[in-house]
């Protein structure tokens, strides 16, 4: 009881801060209870301003565009291009990235307008494309021309891809494509592809579009209560402006005293998330609605023609959701990422990795420092020509990582950097010591994030040091730390391969995520466990819950692993989803799991351990590019990807690192079926089978009876891109 009434009292107290906090945003039009996170913020923002959503202006919007616009959505890049190797770097990030494009581009003007025209843009387009240069796109006069569509027929062009690409989970790669189908990209992408694969795609078409005029009644507004900072949404950049105070307030940062310190940079983190999530996430929020029961729906996709499909669920449009701006911004952000590559290449240097708005510069071997860190920052510099912010400087800036912790006078510049990378967005940074010792300077916590710590900080082992740096600088926690700190110890004494996770105690005990009921997915877990309880006993919407692994062995349910030793076709087995209700007591947690497809109780000694699913952290495979299998090391390579096929998916078809960790789930992906040029083929070719048979079919359409079979079965994808360009033909 005292534990709840302390609860309840500290909730309001941070209650009656946010409100007071909230109250100088002066934003009457919105109640504090409708602010949810940043991006509600942001939307109230514009509220306030008096801006209408692009839905409600422009209702009348073709969803056969909005289809095509959404073909073109892949989000942020993130690659590793020396894969489980130590790569000396100098690691740089863009300035914020969503809404340095978004004014680069003058998005705002979309945003404020009465919707958008488009027009042909197709012979223009095709002359930019075939004579474009780094010179052209270091003009922030280019810029706005980039709100453009292109259709493109790809040949062994490079373009972001989604695929399956170890079979199980959708992810995007940048590769070569070939597809016999025509598909849309953003003009950036195309752009992109010009100055990385060296030869211009074959563009069919393209679409430029523009906004209508200004929306009436817009108000001018103060950010955060400023007086002093007012924007005007007719004439002032709502994005620029969002950085240039957070620029002023950074700059009163570096001489604050420790008082004001914490505050102030509590307000510019603030600023940057809000001018991230209003300039970027709220354009391409949809929201997944169940349906009682199945319902046919209209699928708009690349082809511009509707197709009907039956699903359970749909995707609910958020309230300033506006496709062209979504697709647009992320793709600009990835032709920003294939000009550093390219100045990379031409300046004789390499990268290791790059997640969304950043690039790790890497030397090549033999090359001296003085040299390396000369080319780099002349890398840098480039961008300098395309800030579009009051205070003056490259977007393109040097982390405060590839300096020393502590500076003097007399001391280098930069402090020689290096890192190690095992998969997209799974990295470490860190300087190497005097004596040999291991500095981390920033980490991912990506794969160890949904885990909860196996042992507190206090008790952190005392065979490895601890950090030099502030854990919430490099951002993981201590036990994530120490896992990558052996990780890179394994590496530079010759060991890569083999990182033992025997240092703590705590690492032998069950792994357990916390996971709350927050989806009728989530909570159906708990089907089985609720059936026949009192309601105070059962799970409940929203309670929290502890989630574990099975160990190997012990992976199959026991009804399954009976049917293993029976004659007779197997049955589909299911995996052992363990499951428990929320207990700090981890070891309490493991003794009370249970299978939550059955229901069955999981025995304590069949769940993984921290040291078992952590075991292999370090050889996470990188499944979208050549030479990226478990134990590979070096430099990974483009795929060349033949579509014979594009799959509609929802956009929040995702969860997949979840899925990864608690077993997949059908749920949480949304596909909508194959595109109509091989499904129109696919009924063309059973057509003709009824009318003639197999024989006369097979020779008619010059494939082999088996293969004819084989397309009949499995789709005519199954066919080589010969024979389906032949059986069009």
């Amino acid at each position: 009881m005292g534990y709840l009434l302390q609860d309840v009292q500290v909730t309001w107290e941070c209650y009656h801060s946010l409100r007071d906090r909230y109250a100088l945003h002066a934003l009457e039009e919105t109640p504090l209870g409708k602010v949810l996170s940043e991006a509600s913020l942001g939307k109230a923002y514009l509220k306030q301003m008096g801006i209408r959503p692009f839905r409600e202006v422009q209702p009348d919007f073709p969803p056969r565009l909005t289809g095509v616009i959404m073909s073109t959505y892949f989000g942020g890049r993130a690659e590793v291009r020396r894969r489980r190797e130590i790569r000396q770097i100098l690691y740089c990030d863009f300035l914020s990235m969503y809404p340095t494009v978004c004014t680069l581009m003058g998005l705002w003007r979309f945003v404020i307008a009465q919707g958008m025209e488009w027009s042909d843009a197709t012979e223009n387009i095709r002359s930019l494309v075939n004579s474009i240069s780094l010179d052209d796109l270091q003009s922030r006069e280019f810029w706005p021309l980039l709100t453009t569509l292109v259709r493109v027929s790809p040949n062994a062009d490079i373009f972001p891809v989604r695929a399956k690409y170890d079979g199980k989970s959708q992810t995007i790669g940048l590769n070569y494509l070939t597809s016999d189908s025509p598909v849309w990209h953003t003009l950036a992408d195309v752009i992109a592809a010009k100055l990385l694969g060296g030869k211009s795609p074959e563009i069919l078409e393209a679409i430029i579009f523009s906004p209508k005029d200004l929306q009436p009644g817009l108000r001018t507004i103060s950010i955060a209560g400023n007086s002093n900072y007012c924007v005007d949404p007719a004439t002032d950049d709502f994005f620029k402006r969002l950085i240039d105070l957070r620029t002023t307030i950074k700059t009163k940062l570096k001489n604050a005293s420790a008082l004001n310190a914490e505050a102030l940079n509590s307000e510019q983190q603030a600023l940057k998330i809000l001018a991230n999530s209003t300039s970027y996430g709220i354009f391409v929020e949809l929201n997944i609605a169940d349906l009682d029961a199945p319902e046919k729906l209209a699928c708009h996709g690349p082809s511009g023609k509707d197709f009907s499909v039956e699903s359970m669920k749909i995707e609910e449009p958020g309230k300033f959701f506006h496709p062209l701006l979504a697709t647009l911004i992320t793709g600009a952000a990835r032709l920003m990422l294939a000009i550093a590559e390219s100045l990379c290449i031409a300046g004789g240097l390499d990268w290791a990795f790059c997640d969304t708005d950043s690039l790790a510069i890497a030397k090549p071997d033999g090359m001296c420092e003085a040299e390396f860190f000369e080319r780099a920052q002349s890398i840098c510099e480039w961008f300098s020509h395309l800030n579009p912010y009051e205070k003056k400087g490259s977007i393109f800036k040097i982390e405060d990582a590839n300096f020393p912790i502590r500076t003097c006078a007399d001391g280098p510049k930069f402090e020689p950097l290096y890192c190690l990378c095992i998969s997209a967005k799974r990295y470490a940074l860190f300087n190497v010591g005097k004596f040999g010792e291991i500095i981390i300077r920033k980490a991912s916590a990506h794969g160890l994030g949904q885990y909860l710590a196996p042992y507190v900080e206090e008790d952190a082992p005392g065979s490895i040091p601890p950090p030099s740096v502030p854990l919430d600088a490099i951002g993981v926690d201590r036990w994530q730390y120490d896992l990558w700190h052996e990780i890179i110890r394994g590496a530079l004494e010759g060991r890569p391969d083999e990182v033992g996770v025997s240092y703590h105690e705590g690492l032998n005990r069950a792994a357990a995520s916390r996971y709350g009921a927050t989806t009728p997915a989530l909570l159906r877990w708990f089907k089985t466990f609720n059936h026949e309880k009192a309601y105070a006993d059962q799970v409940k919407p929203f309670n929290f819950l502890n989630a574990f692994q099975a160990r190997l062995q012990f992976g199959l349910s026991d009804a399954d692993q009976s049917a293993i030793s029976k004659r007779g076709r197997p049955r589909k087995q299911s995996a052992i989803r363990p499951v428990a209700p929320f207990n700090k007591d981890m070891r309490q947690a493991a003794g009370s799991a249970f299978d939550r497809g059955t229901g069955n109780a999981v025995k304590a000694n069949t769940l993984a351990t921290y040291a078992e699913a952590l075991a292999q952290y370090h050889l996470r495979s990188e499944t979208k590019f050549l030479n990226g299998d478990f134990c590979d090391r070096g430099r990974t390579e483009r795929r060349h990807v033949f579509a014979t096929q594009l799959v509609h998916i929802g956009k929040e078809a995702n969860r997949w690192e979840e899925q990864y960790f608690l077993g997949e789930d059908e749920e949480a992906e949304i596909e909508y079926g194959a595109d109509e040029s091989n499904a129109s083929l696919d009924a063309a070719i059973r057509e003709l089978c009824e009318r003639t048979g197999e024989r006369v079919s097979a020779e008619k359409l010059g494939i082999s009876r088996t293969a004819l079979r084989r397309a009949l079965k499995r789709g005519v994808g199954s066919l080589s891109r010969a024979t389906r360009a032949r059986v069009r033909g």
